[in-house]
């Protein structure tokens, strides 16, 4: 909550007024959401209606991480470096709110095709509130080039994830709302992943199950603060790198040719006093995305 609202100040301070006829619209009349829910399980470009969407990013840590780096087809090396990578997303959206996604990444120290890898997702993702979206991701082992026995990807441990957007009380939405324009939109949902593995045991299970709920804030249009907690039901079903909360904040562009920049915090996050956890800033990533002008 403090860093929201230093956030906000230091905006509020820094940027004009901007005049309600400026607000971009969807074809409704609508005011876009600044990419609130663009989360790892949603929708990539939120706001674009256009069919066919595309961005090319340079995505950094913040510190140097103890990593897995593949030097063949059946090897890997253990080493300490800054997680950097340009990935490449590309949208279908055929109808609607229907999409499919794909991003492929691409590590800048140690080049090879083994450390390449990609992430997908699809479903159905409506960003306005009051709203329900289902969708799969997985962003797990997904390779293009593989060995042996091994598969491109694992279908299986990907994540279905049903959510419902709304918005808050017009009274307890006005009392926190900074200036004229700005919203506020929340959602709740239920992850299930049908396999995961498992760290303690060293092997896959089944039936993991995720509770999630989360609200983000649109200011000024373009700018945004988004946070998300997570309950496991089951907490043995937690890994460490499994956060009790992910939030993310920054400067979200919409049309083609626009550019974006955020910093995300996902993976490992704890609350105080529950157990030990990545969650300090330096853990997180920094992202500059170009939206394709196509």
């Amino acid at each position: 909550m403090r860093e929201k609202w230093l956030l906000a100040g230091v905006l509020l301070a820094a940027i004009p007024a901007a005049d309600a006829a400026d607000t971009l619209r969807d074809r409704n009349g609508e005011p876009v959401q600044a990419g609130v829910f663009t989360s790892r399980w949603g929708r990539l470009f939120s706001g674009n209606e256009k069919q066919f969407s595309g961005a090319l990013s340079f995505s950094s840590g913040l510190k140097e991480q103890l990593v897995s780096v593949p030097n063949s087809s059946d090897g890997a090396a253990q080493k300490n470096t800054l997680n950097q990578t340009v990935n490449l997303s590309l949208q279908y959206s055929p109808y609607s709110f229907w999409f499919a996604n794909i991003t492929s990444r691409l590590p800048i120290r140690d080049t090879n095709r083994y450390t390449t890898d990609f992430r997908y997702s699809f479903g159905y993702d409506d960003w306005h509130a009051n709203t329900v979206s289902l969708v799969y991701g997985n962003y797990g082992e997904n390779h293009f080039w593989t060995s042996g026995s091994r598969r491109h990807t694992y279908f299986e441990q990907g994540a279905f994830t049903l959510a419902y957007k709304f918005s808050l009380p017009k009274p307890v939405e006005n009392s926190l709302l900074i200036n004229k324009g700005d919203s506020i939109i929340c959602q709740i949902g239920y992850s299930w992943a049908p396999r995961y593995y498992d760290l303690s045991s060293n092997d896959i299970r089944k039936n993991k199950n995720v509770m999630l709920g989360g609200c983000g804030y649109t200011f000024r249009q373009n700018f945004f603060i988004r946070a998300t907690a997570f309950w496991f039901p089951d907490s043995s079903q937690q890994q460490p790198w499994n956060g009790d909360y992910s939030y993310s904040f920054g400067y979200a562009g919409y049309t083609p040719g626009s550019f974006s920049i955020q910093y995300a915090n996902y993976a490992g996050t704890r609350y105080p006093g529950h157990g030990s956890g990545n969650s300090k800033f330096r853990e997180g990533t920094v992202s500059l995305i170009w939206f394709l002008p196509i």
